[in-house]
């Protein structure tokens, strides 16, 4: 099973520019949850890869590195889309 605050920390040094060693004081702290850490680093796996491969195959995909259910991948992306259509 992956780690979810080391991608976490990597998502944001990527994508925001705040360091690891932040990200990490930011999950003690209680600011960021695991969970909805994980729910934001599948949504946006997903909408990376969505045009260029298979959907059910890359929910699959995604739900094995993830080790969540593929209804619960299904549930999350699908939140997603009636939150930002």
């Amino acid at each position: 099973m992956m780690n979810i605050r080391t991608w976490t920390a990597s998502y944001v040094a990527q994508n925001f520019d705040i360091s690891p060693e932040v990200t990490e004081t930011m999950f003690d702290l209680g600011l960021i949850r695991e969970d909805v850490a994980r729910r934001v680093l599948i949504r946006d796996e997903y909408s990376k890869r969505c045009r260029t491969h298979k959907k059910t195959e890359l929910k699959i995909t995604i739900a094995d590195k993830f080790a969540v259910s593929l209804s619960t991948v299904e549930k999350i992306i699908t939140e997603g889309n009636e939150r930002f259509p």
